[in-house]
């Protein structure tokens, strides 16, 4: 683009428009890549400037005082923009504060956050600096107006340049996509289409978008449709051999610099390899530092290739997925390879659910549908330059956000509507989810989910490949994600978003979908002017049965809303739950709630009957009588199926149909109503359709046991007959870690509690300087924390970050990993999963040992087949969740730690025992907490 534009970047005092201040302002004039001007001020912005701010900007009070008032610049500012078009990071967000200031600007505007999540779909996250570091743009200063300003300029830039070197088919979609978001989008991909016309050498074919494949070299080595073919009779594994492997002066040791010899991973390898040569159950506990995945994978491994047989190894996280397939299986080959083993072939790969895929025929007729959202185009020109460079079609490479969770299920691989071997993607190699099928059906390690696990075993379509040999590791997730799997929730946005797709009314009094686009599918001449008519008043027809529905659904969660708020008032306003009993199905106000679900039920089932009428008439027409055929009935039978699913779960719920568990919770100050079903029973169900089922099954993880033992685990996961093996870390915790327990602070609940745990925080971090990973049992508690601690630590040079309040996960455990001086405040999901080695995470706080809400239905539901539901469930469940937390503390053989307990109740309460008895040996004290800091810092000085 030859235009001149200018970069515009502020700086405020905080995020509000209407109550914070703008203090400085830096704009740059460019063209063609050449900086033509800079503009830049501070601004006096008449109040005091917070720390934070400070600490962000590097930005000093008495640099502001003696600044200009913004009226004086705001003119100089103004002449300096002109008519050019402005870009910017977020740029709406500066626009915001200047338009509050009366200066609203018509000038064309291109943000550079929105054109990054178009053209780089794959990037975690669309800040300013991952932009620059991933276009490989220098940034060395940040959170400052002119640099902030300079960098998107070159981020414009390069994202110009990125985009002019798409395939031209997948500019132009970009371009038509862009029309019906907004007009500077539409600019850009006009110029970009416009110049790669220009560009393109007369009479060359648009070749439209492509998919690349897995290079030839990947493929070989993980995987090829040829299915193993099991041995019989199968030999057994060599165990000696597999040891010397793992000895001291074995291949990996030659091969891995700083290998360490460690028997007990050597005595893991040799059950793990027992249990698949002849059968059976096996739980294995293998603590921190023992290297259980080479354990359990070099003997799988060699069992599966020998015997050309596959072994499925299925993991909780996506991060140890990807570690598995992605680094510990290649490095365990080419370890064996480097030191000349003889080793069999060994074909593997990863392997997802159904809804990870994307569906190419899906996608496609998505992109034919008329008209389309902003946000649905938006979604689309993602999906476009994402589908023409992806070799997998898996969702987890692209960083969907929002309402894009939601959209990604109409391109996904579900099993409704899919034509399997009739599908022209199929046919041609270009299917996805077929693809990763063909390499799971020729491999013999198989690295899956336990979301796909599970989901599998209830899927009449099944995706897995038949295998008779499986490895669960992080196996203590596995009753969560059952509970998760094999229940189901319904809200008013489901059955809006369901109506939707059948009609709704557009801004300018039209209406859109399905019911109203199949008479733009049909084709005169072929069929006959009647036919078309009576088809098209078909769909038509069924309209009604949607607005009876939608009005229906509205006054259903409307009466439901206030049944449950009146029955947990007192619970508070986050989040409330109310178990569905049967004592509060025979309060008279209940009736209400059948009835509404007995009527939203019928306009439901109204739907599906009108919706298989007009199946019934479309289906004997061929592509020439209806154009896009196909996905028109697979969009029919989509939704006759979702129709469907929303009546029969609506009706499990409000009727108590079945043995399960359910619920209705308000979340979100009341805003989102939902009803909600999980299991009751989930051991039985994971030994009659998955353990019985299989040859040899082995269930690994650091935190199995509670109080030395598996009963609880085998309980609750179904496992009676299974063998054990307790393996405890390499690392000399005695020496390297040190349990603090305050005995003056009150028990939880108690008057003092919040403000003792929040002073104790603020000075044990300042004595260390942070490193210090806190984790509290509720969202309510940590922001309460957060607000207290925040500005004191601040004013110490020290960063407080929170869950949930400073950014996504993964952004806030790169950056406490990476600041030397920071505090991260986490809730139950970083108990486990981060990997912080070194000084960097030195202090574990657990501010409350992690009891289950007694309230909480599953937990209550569950509790109640106990006779003693407090010592048999309650406290096993908490330990095992305590011992998670406190395996983050020491990750290596180096690591000194501080573990803190802020709950009295671990010493004061007979309970407190099975905590403390469940970590290894450490050195344990109890004292005052004003002696807490002293405490800590000696500890941690004694580091090696």
């Amino acid at each position: 683009m030859s235009e001149a534009y200018v970069a515009l970047d502020l700086e405020t005092t905080g995020l509000d428009p209407h109550s914070d201040e703008i203090i400085e302002i830096a704009a740059v004039r460019f063209r063609g890549g050449e900086v033509a001007d800079t503009f830049h001020t501070l601004v006096q912005p008449h109040r005091p400037l917070p720390l934070r701010i400070q600490s962000l900007t590097g930005i000093a009070q008495h640099d502001l005082d003696a600044a200009p008032a913004l009226a004086m610049v705001l003119g100089d500012l103004l002449s300096f923009i002109g008519p050019s078009p402005i870009v910017g990071q977020s740029v709406g967000f500066d626009l915001g504060f200047l338009s509050e200031r009366g200066i609203s600007l018509a000038n064309p505007v291109f943000d550079t956050c929105e054109l990054a999540t178009i053209l780089l779909p794959t990037l975690p996250d669309y800040r300013l600096s991952t932009l620059a570091e991933r276009l490989a743009i220098p940034f060395p200063v940040r959170h400052r107006a002119l640099p902030d300003a300079l960098a998107a300029k070159d981020v414009f830039e390069a994202l110009l340049a990125k985009g002019q070197g798409l395939d031209r088919g997948v500019i132009a979609e970009l371009r038509r996509l862009s029309e019906m978001v907004n007009p500077s989008l539409a600019h850009v991909f006009s110029e970009m289409d416009r110049a790669t016309w220009a560009e393109t050498p007369s009479g060359q074919a648009e070749t439209g978008a492509v998919t690349r494949g897995l290079d030839e070299q990947d493929r070989a080595q993980r995987g090829h449709a040829r299915r193993p073919t099991p041995t019989s009779p199968r030999p057994p594994l060599d165990i000696e051999r597999l040891a010397s492997l793992l000895g001291p002066d074995g291949p990996l040791a030659q091969a891995f610099p700083g290998f360490e010899h460690r028997p007990q991973q050597v005595r893991m390898m040799e059950a793990v390899a027992q249990a698949l040569g002849q059968g059976g159950q096996l739980i294995v506990e293998a603590g921190t530092g023992i290297g259980k995945s080479i354990a359990y994978l070099l003997p799988a491994a060699l069992f599966a290739a020998e015997n050309d047989t596959p072994v499925v190894v299925s993991t909780n996280t996506i991060n140890l997925q990807e570690q598995l397939v992605r680094k510990d299986i290649p490095d365990l080959l080419a370890a064996v390879e480097q030191a000349q083993e003889p080793f069999p072939e060994l074909r593997f790969t990863q392997l997802k659910g159904r809804g990870n895929y994307l569906c190419r025929r899906r996608w496609e007729s998505l992109l034919k549908s008329h008209p389309l959202s902003p946000g649905e185009a938006k979604f689309l020109m993602r999906i476009t330059v994402w589908a023409a460079q992806t070799p997998t079609g898996d969702r987890a490479e692209i960083n969907l956000r929002g309402e894009e969770a939601i959209l990604w299920n109409r391109i996904a691989a579900h099993h409704e509507g899919c034509l399997g071997a009739r599908c022209p993607h199929n046919q041609q190699g270009k299917c996805f989810l077929h693809r990763a099928r063909q390499e799971a059906e020729g491999a013999h390690l198989i690295v899956i989910n336990h979301a796909l696990l599970l989901s599998d075993l209830a899927d009449s379509s099944r995706v897995l490949p038949e295998y008779r040999h499986l490895i669960i590791d992080e196996a203590h997730n596995l009753e969560e994600e059952a509970t998760e799997q094999w229940g189901f929730e319904v809200t008013e946005r489901d059955v809006e978003r369901h109506l939707c797709r059948l009609s709704e009314k557009m801004e300018d009094g039209g209406y859109r979908g399905l019911l109203f686009a199949v008479g733009g599918h049909l084709r005169e001449g072929p069929l006959s002017p009647a036919l078309c008519k009576e088809i098209a008043e078909r769909a038509r027809a069924i309209h009604p049965a949607v607005e009876a529905c939608r009005h229906l659904a509205l006054q259903f969660f409307d009466v439901l809303w206030h049944f449950v708020e009146g029955a947990t008032e007192g619970q508070g306003e986050y989040e409330r739950r109310l178990r569905l009993t049967g004592e509060v199905r025979s309060r008279p106000e209940w009736r209400s709630i059948e009835a509404g679900a007995e009527r939203l039920g019928q306009a439901l089932g109204d739907i599906e009957h009108g919706l298989a009428q007009l199946h019934v008439m479309l289906e004997p027409l061929g592509e020439a009588q209806v154009s896009d055929r196909e996905s028109l009935m697979m969009e029919l039978a989509s939704l006759i199926y979702d129709s469907a699913v929303l009546r029969q779960n609506t009706d499990s719920i409000v009727y108590g149909q079945g043995d399960g568990v359910y619920w209705a919770q308000l979340r979100e100050r009341g805003s989102v109503t939902s009803l909600c079903a999980a299991p009751l029973h989930i051991g039985q169900a994971l030994e009659g359709l998955l353990f019985s089922q299989k040859e040899a099954v082995v269930l690994t993880s650091a935190t199995l046991s509670t109080e030395g033992t598996f009963e609880y685990i085998r309980e609750r996961l179904g496992l009676e007959g299974a063998s054990e093996l307790v393996l405890g870390s390499p690392f000399d915790y005695m020496g390297s870690v040190m349990v603090y327990v305050p005995d003056d602070i009150p028990e939880p609940g108690q008057p003092g509690y919040q403000q003792r745990v929040e002073q104790a925080l603020i000075d044990l971090c300042s004595a260390t300087r942070g490193r210090a990973l806190v984790l509290f049992t509720s969202h309510a508690a940590l922001k309460s924390c957060y607000e207290a601690i925040w500005a004191a630590l601040h004013a110490e040079g020290i960063t407080v970050l929170g869950q949930g309040i400073d950014g996504p996960t993964r952004q806030l455990v790169d950056a406490f990993r990476t600041s030397p001086q920071s505090v991260l405040l986490g809730t139950a999901s970083l108990r486990e999963g981060i990997d912080v080695v070194g000084e960097a995470l030195s202090v574990l706080v657990i501010a409350r040992l992690p009891f289950s809400v007694p309230n909480d239905p599953v937990f209550a539901a569950r509790a109640e087949l106990y006779s003693d539901p407090f010592n048999e469930y309650a406290i096993p469940q908490a330990v095992l969740r305590f011992r998670q937390g406190f395996g983050r503390l020491i990750r290596s053989r180096s690591d000194r730690g501080v573990l803190v307990v802020l709950d009295r109740r671990i010493r004061s309460r007979s309970y407190g025992s099975a905590f403390l008895g469940s970590l290894p040996p450490c050195a344990v004290k109890s004292g005052a907490s004003r002696h807490l800091p002293r405490e800590a810092t000696a500890w941690l000085e004694q580091r090696a």
